[in-house]
Parts: structure tokens; sequence; C-alpha cells
């Protein structure tokens, strides 16, 4: 709604020239409640502004020329109407320094840099006017300024309603008794109690009026009187956030901790040209469940924060040894001063007896500084003679797992933790480790006898802990029996090549990393007496996928080089072909190559699908054969292969190879193949198997390499 809609509406003009006779007739009163505002939230100016086309104070403290006389001002010139317009409390603490107001008349104009409004609601909800506090300096209004000031503004509608005169100081204190927070007021250097809202006494029982307030509450703590001193003293108002009070709250049998927003303001009045401090407005405001909420999310927070880190960890390595060692080391220090991991011989169901002993193996050990630490053990033996780990078995789920506070455990002796129990770790939870609906391993957490016990919220983290670590191990023991599957296919295809006469054959596969699969392969067969097929690939991926690719190309790669009499490049085109409509791979290249004698001299036709050229080397140097062009095998197409053709002379070697020989990252292609050829040149050629192995050992091992090389005797 727009400002101009507000300001005419005919119901709220109605309902503003009702209220003006009203506080017209009891302006000494609304002087009163606007001298009372600016005297609660310490302004030296305070307004009971009703506004129609215009502001009319009605009630006013400090203001000067030319509004006290006329009492009147234009729309424009004061923050009120931002208020009003906005129909809730305004608070500005320095105009200049907020863009919105810097430029506003009342700033630039008449100088007030601090504003505090309440807008006025009459009984029919509509509004008419605001209560406001100025200051001609920058001022923070405290939370308790704005209470007071929200509270006296429904005084100042109670005033005008009820055409009463009422008093500055009862005014107040009937905003106080309003009030949700516990308000109290002393008196004097003894800070005699003089007035205590419902909220206050609720809060802190029957408290005697016209005592002084270390008799009246024997129980509060000696500080916050000191305080009450210091605050009278100085006139320096005080407050602090979430204080701690302990005592025996009425009603309540034993002391309690609570937390309070404490806010101490001296009650003073100008006299001359110093201060009298008449006394304290004390505000209490109940925070102690915000602390205990926050302390709860926060211990979530960290709690969250360990199972995310517990996450991470158990998901870093797929070696389940490494996977176990992780989680140990996850909990230390945050849920447990030892963490342990027992890895079992035979998996067994969990919730049920298991078959004894329990054969396990102690795989990871994690712990505090200080702390002994038991040593990795094989084939530790558990007779179930209330020993954690049976027990966890059995249970079937996290047990918080009882221990004797002075004698060593026997199952502790017998397996090679006693020394553990003897610095003092007599708090155990044990949490079983399931994969596939068995018990594969068991997680123990202790916690020196000092720190405080876990807690509900902790043991539900240790048991999450727990089923991180199962699913952490499914994923790993899963990739393990995938990855020896793969190995065993890739080493099956990866044969040993034939013995043929007049030639030297050596080939050569180094993975990418330690038992890696990858989708590089070699092979070399015979066609016939005189003829031998030579094969080097490579199909993308480095998993089970690609190795059962590889296995299938080079399967029927074979079938097709010896059910027909072929060139190498009609059978790579069949090959295409099959590849395309059975999906084998969706890209490879290779290299198929024939040899073949015929009187005593050896002839080399190959067709390549977007391989690297084979590598020819002779004593008159070395050169890559490059004809015979093709592209890779695809899914969604059906290339077309060349071939080339060459005589190969007593002496000669030739190299095949995939790219992870010659292919490294931020280099040219054309510069390493060129790098191979003369590296090959500078070496004794014919002696294939130290070249195969030289050219491996300074290879890049970012990628799986294969290589080939056939020397002509």
């Amino acid at each position: 709604m727009s400002a101009a809609t507000v300001l005419g509406d005919p119901a709220r003009l109605a309902a503003v020239a009702r209220a003006l006779p009203v506080a017209r007739a009891n302006r000494q009163a609304l002087d009163r409640l606007a001298e009372l505002a600016a005297t609660v939230v310490d302004a030296p100016i305070g307004i009971v502004n009703l506004i129609d086309s215009q502001q009319h104070f009605v009630g006013m403290v400090g203001l000067g020329e030319p509004f006290a006389t006329s009492r009147t001002a234009s729309i424009d010139t004061g923050f009120c109407p931002l208020t009003f317009f906005a129909g809730r409390p305004l608070y500005i603490e320095d105009a200049a320094e907020v863009p919105t107001f810097a430029d506003h008349p009342a700033h630039l104009e008449f100088g007030f840099h601090a504003y505090a409004g309440c807008p006025l609601r009459d009984a029919d909800g509509q509004l008419i006017g605001t209560l406001c506090a100025l200051d001609t300096r920058p001022h923070r209004w405290r939370r308790v300024d704005r209470l007071a000031l929200e509270a006296l503004a429904n005084s100042v509608i109670n005033e005008m309603a009820l055409h009463q005169d009422i008093d500055r100081r009862q005014r107040l204190l009937d905003a106080f008794s309003a009030a949700p927070a516990a308000i109290a007021v002393t008196r004097g250097p003894r800070h005699v109690v003089e007035y205590h809202n419902p909220a206050y006494q609720s809060l802190f029982g029957e408290v005697p009026l016209e005592v002084p307030a270390v008799e009246a509450m024997p129980e509060l703590p000696g500080e916050l009187f000191a305080l009450m001193d210091q605050v009278l003293a100085s006139g320096a108002d005080y407050r602090t956030d979430a204080a701690p009070v302990t005592m025996t709250w009425p009603g309540e049998p034993c002391p309690r901790e609570r937390f309070f927003d404490f806010s101490y303001s001296a009650i003073r009045r100008t006299a001359g040209d110093g201060v009298d401090h008449r006394g304290l407005l004390v505000v209490a405001v109940e925070v102690t469940d915000r602390v205990q909420t926050r302390r709860e999310l926060e211990r979530h927070a960290r709690r969250q924060q360990l199972l995310a880190r517990a996450s991470a960890a158990l998901n870093r390595s797929l070696d389940p040894g490494a996977e176990l060692q992780e989680l140990a080391r996850a909990v230390v220090p945050e849920l447990a001063d030892l963490s342990t991991v027992h890895l079992l011989a035979r998996p067994v169901p969990p919730g049920v007896d298991p078959p004894l002993p329990v054969i396990t193996d102690r795989v990871a050990v994690a712990g505090m500084p200080g702390v002994t630490l038991a040593p990795r053990l094989r084939g530790l033996r558990w007779d179930g003679d209330g020993d954690p780990i049976t027990a966890a078995i059995r249970q079937g789920e996290p047990l918080r797992q009882p221990m004797p506070a002075v004698e060593t455990p026997s199952w502790a002796r017998n397996t090679g933790s006693a020394d553990t129990f003897r610095d003092g770790l007599t708090q155990v939870v044990v949490a079983p480790v399931i994969v596939h609906g068995l018990v594969v391993a068991v997680v123990s957490f202790l916690l020196h006898h000092t720190r405080p016990a876990w807690s509900d919220d902790d043991l539900r983290a240790l048991g999450q802990i727990a089923r991180y670590a199962g699913i952490a191990l499914e994923h790993g023991l899963t990739y393990q029996a995938t990855r020896e599957s793969a190995l065993v296919l890739q080493r099956s295809l990866l044969t040993e090549p034939p013995t043929v006469t007049g030639l030297q054959i050596c080939a050569r596969y180094r993975p990418a990393g330690r038992d890696e699969v990858g989708g590089d392969w070699y092979d070399a067969f015979q066609r016939g007496p005189d003829q031998l097929a030579v094969v080097i690939g490579d199909v993308v991926g480095h998993d089970i996928t690609a190795a059962a690719a590889m296995g299938h190309l080079s399967a029927t790669l074979r079938g097709l080089a010896l059910d027909r009499d072929e060139g190498p490049a009609a059978i790579l085109d069949r090959l295409a072909e099959i590849n395309t409509r059975l999906a084998i791979t969706p890209f490879a290249t290779l290299l198929y190559a024939n040899l073949t004698r015929t009187d005593g001299c050896w002839t080399m036709r190959w067709a390549r699908a977007g391989h690297p050229p084979p590598l020819l080397a002779t004593v008159a140097g070395t050169q890559l054969l490059a004809g015979a062009t093709g592209t890779a095998l695809v899914c969604t197409q059906t290339p077309r292969h060349t071939e080339s053709e060459i005589t190969l002379t007593a002496g000669t070697t030739l190299l095949f190879y995939t790219d992870g020989l010659v292919e490294r990252r931020g280099t040219d292609l054309a510069d390493n193949l060129s790098a191979l050829a003369t590296r090959v040149a500078a070496g004794a050629h014919h002696l294939i198997e130290p070249l195969c192995d030289d050219l491996l050992a300074d290879a890049p091992t970012d990628d799986d390499i294969a290589v080939l090389a056939i020397h002509v005797c």
C-alpha cells in the first residue's frame, strides 16, 4: 500500500480525528509519557505524534523551536512518517551511516542522528501515530530500550483511550508489568527493592519490597550485587548475554544452572551540572532454552562434521585395511581416546551366539598420545568369556560393555591388550560392522574413566560410524573381487608369444598402478606355418568392463583372422562392423599385422584403426611406418581401413606399442614419436628384451602400456 493511500484512508483519518481531542485534553500526561520514553531509553527527545495530513506533537520533551511552539510539522520533515508507513518499529542508530536516511531532512536540516519509533494503533487497529525518541548524537538502542519503548507505546494508546492522567512512573511500571522480561527497580546505594514485575516474581519467587536486594534475594550469586554497585557508582549501563546463574530456584529441590541476558541501567536525573544516580533498572530475560538449543545444535554440528570426516576417510581408499585404519583414526579424540578394529576370519550372522572361538585380526589401532596402543596381531582368539568382540556379535548392534575398575579381564591379557586397560580406559563401546548380513568386523571405542560418559547422541554417532564402515567395506570388498576378476581376465589374454623360427618376439605389459586393470593388450599367434598375426590395441577404460571388451575384441579378431585368408584391412573392416552391431566397446584403437615368410624372406602387411604407427629399426636407422590409415573402432559407424606392406630384411626390428608409451601431458605427440625413434636408434635394438624393459622403465606411469617387439634374425 502506498504512502498516499495510507495517509488518505478515510477510516484511518476518522480514527485520528477521534484521538486528537483526547490527546490535546491530556497534553501534560502525554508530555510526561514522551519524557518517560526519552528517560527509559536515555535519549534527550521524546515525542507522542499523531499523524493525519501533518504531524501533531501531542506529547513531547526536549524538542526545540520551531516545533516547541507550533507542536506540528509537515509529513516530510521527520522520521516518524517512515515508521508510520512501515507499520512497525523503526530504529536508526546513526542516520549518517545509513544511505537511506543520510539525506533525510530530519538529519540534514534538524541534525537528528538517532531515532527509535513505534507505531501507535487504536483499539480498532488503525494507525494513528507514533511514539518515538530522538538523539542528536549516534545512539545504540539496546534490546531493553526497544522492549520498553514498545511497551510504552501501548501505554500511550491506553492513556488516550481511557482519558486518564497517569503519572510517568506508574505508566512505566504498568508497561513493565506487561513485559515478558523480568524487571526490577532498586533505590539508593543499598539497592532497596522498590518494584518488581510479575515476570520477576515468577522467576525469583516472593521478593519483599522495601528491603535491600542482598537481603531480599540472598541466594543470588554475590557477583551480581557487585555489578549493581559498579553500575550505580559509574552510571554506565552494563549488559551481559547468556550469563549462567546457579541457585535453588523456587519450587525446585536442588540447585540448577540457568542462563539470562542481564541489563543494569542507572536511573538518573539531571541536577545542575551533575547527575544524581537514584537507582537501578534491572532487566533479566531467561535464555536457558536458547543456550541449550544452541549447545545442542553445536554438539549436533560437531557430530555431523565428525560423521562427514569419517565418511570421507572411509571413502579415500578401496583397500579394506586402509579403510578400517581411517575409521579408527576418525573418532579420536572427539568421541574416543582409543579405537581398534578387529576383522573376523569367518564372518558370522549378527544377533546370535557365534561359533567359538571367534578368530580375528586386529587390523587397525588409533589412540590419544600417552595411551598404550594394542599391537596389530593376527589370529586372536575370543572364547566368549565376557569379551567385547563376542558380545558385539551376539548383540548385533552397538553395545556399551561394562569393564572392571580394578582387575584386568582375562580376555585382555590373552589378546595382548592388558596394558591398554591399565591406562584407565574403562569405558567401552563395541559395534559390529555388517556387510551383506554378516558381521565382518568389530570396532571398539574406549574412553578414559575421567571423561564424561557417552551420551545417547554419542552412541548414535558411534553406531552411524560403524554403519558407514559397513558400507565402505562392502564397496571395498566388492571392488577387490571385481578387480581380481578383471586381473584374471586380463592376464589370461596377455599370453606368451609363440616361438617362430627366424623371429625373436618379446612382449611386455605394465598397468598404470599396482594391480590396476587396463584396456591395453597385445597378441601374437600363428595363422599357418609361415604366417604370424600380430595385434596390439587399447580399449577405453580401466575397469572390468574395459577388460571384458578387450577380451571380446581379442577373441573376435582371432576368429576373423583364422576364418578366412584375408588381408589386415579386410579383417579390421569386419571387426569394425561387428563392433558397431554388438556395441562391444564405445572406443578402441588397434593395429593388426600379418608377417609372412616367402623364400626365406619376411613380408609384413598391416592395417591400423586409429592406433600409433609401428616403428621399424634397421642398421640404416629408424622410421615410423605411418601408412595404412584408418579411424578407431566406435559404435556409431563402420569405418573403412587401408593397409600397407613392407619387406623385412635380416637384422630388422619392429616395435609395436600403445599410446601410454608416447603420450605425455603438455607435450606434442609428434615430438614424442620422434624422440622414441631416436632412442631406439641409439640403442642395441636387436636385443629386444632389454629394449622393451628400458622403454617401460622410463615411460610415464599415469597410463597402462603394452609393448611388443619382433626381431628378424
